[in-house]
């Protein structure tokens, strides 16, 4: 609920009682990000904390609390550690914990972003990418580093952002850019990424594919490298045959793109449209995992909340008695001097915006998406 404060002259005072909207026993939740899988269960983002729940859906486990992000989790081989990168002493670096929660550490202290990217197969080290060698942020290398901190390496790739390796590590395909993070859709300038494979033993590189749009997210599961691309409009996966080099669309997504898929043993989980899902690269199903998230007392909670740093819209009425506010998702009216302010949507589970005065001064018209969607409101301007 919202509530009005004491009377006040001008805009210093604005405040309300704010309450997060919470569905009870919501059967699922959405806004799920970095996902990984291993066996039976997969690891993912939700309110930048990790989370991890059955393949199969369910409630998630929430294994990380910090007010900094947490993101891109990644299970080891055995399935034993989760290493991923977080927020948690200021500075994104590389962290690890047990894979069921607890016994973090961090593991690197550059100034810059380590990012994690996955696991070595064989030599038990999280590989992460990091400008810490390189001119400029765009130009990321490849790192690799032990769970106790130690042993920190760099592969001899001058330019790498995403990457994957065969099962015994001799060998590696990657990216040469990282483009996740950007909004761009169809995409066909020179950061466009493609596939290219490396051998470690004769340090040879090999490009894969050379299509003008994004080749991204390289999964070298035995002979095939999956990955996601837009070859056919929006994102899917796709694979690349190492023995043929014939590239086959796996999945047929038309509504949303794939989003930041990565696997585990045969298993590829996936971002679509904010849920999780999951690929069998052996049979070829595809399935979304309904997990639901529990609700957080702490986030669910009412609590006073001064809004006068959070003005977004102001207008004047057209007497100029009140000035007419947008902050926080509700619309406000406050005195020119004298009187009270009033929050007139009080609306704390839904943003209200783009109010406007009627010229007569007797209504205040507004948006809002209370319903799920924006639709357009009028109300006394009382």
């Amino acid at each position: 609920e919202s509530a009005r404060t004491a009377p006040s002259t001008g805009l210093a005072l604005i405040a309300a009682i704010t309450v997060t909207a919470a569905v009870a026993g919501a059967a699922e939740t959405h806004l799920l990000r970095f996902p990984d899988v291993h066996g039976d269960r997969v690891v993912f983002v939700h309110a930048e904390d990790i989370w991890t729940a059955p393949t199969t859906g369910g409630t998630a486990l929430r294994l990380t609390d910090d007010e900094g992000e947490e993101r891109h989790p990644k299970y080891s081989p055995d399935g034993s550690l989760i290493g991923f990168t977080a927020e948690i002493d200021g500075n994104p670096d590389v962290y690890v914990m047990a894979a069921n929660g607890g016994d973090i550490r961090r593991l690197t202290f550059h100034p810059g972003t380590d990012e994690v990217v996955g696991w070595h197969p064989t030599r038990n080290k999280i590989m992460f990418r990091s400008a810490r060698h390189s001119f400029g942020r765009r130009f990321d290398r490849l790192f690799l580093i032990s769970p106790d901190g130690t042993g920190l390496e760099e592969l001899p790739l001058h330019e790498a952002g995403r990457a994957s390796f065969s099962s015994d590590g001799s060998k590696i395909v990657y990216n040469r850019v990282a483009r996740e993070d950007r909004t761009w859709k169809r995409y066909f300038g020179g950061m466009a990424q493609d596939l290219w494979l490396h051998d470690f033993a004769n340090q040879e590189d090999r490009r894969l594919t050379d299509y003008n749009g994004t080749d991204r997210l390289p999964m070298w599961i035995g002979d095939t490298i999956y990955f996601a691309s837009d070859r056919d409009g929006p994102l899917n996966i796709y694979s690349y045959d190492l023995t043929s080099g014939d590239v086959s669309k796996t999945t047929e997504h038309v509504e949303f793109d794939v989003r930041r898929p990565s696997h585990g043993g045969t298993q590829v989980v996936y971002e679509l449209g904010g849920s999780l899902w999951l690929l069998d690269t052996v049979d070829g199903t595809t399935g979304r995992i309904p997990i639901e998230i529990p609700p957080d007392p702490r986030d669910t909670r009412p609590y006073l909340r001064n809004v006068a740093d959070s003005i977004t819209e102001i207008g004047i009425s057209p007497v100029g008695g009140r000035a007419l506010l947008v902050a926080r998702g509700d619309v406000f009216t406050v005195p020119r001097q004298h009187g009270s302010t009033r929050n007139l949507t009080r609306s704390p589970g839904s943003r209200d915006r783009n109010a406007a005065w009627s010229p007569d001064g007797s209504t205040i018209a507004f948006l809002s998406d209370r319903t799920g969607e924006y639709q357009l409101y009028v109300m006394d301007a009382t």
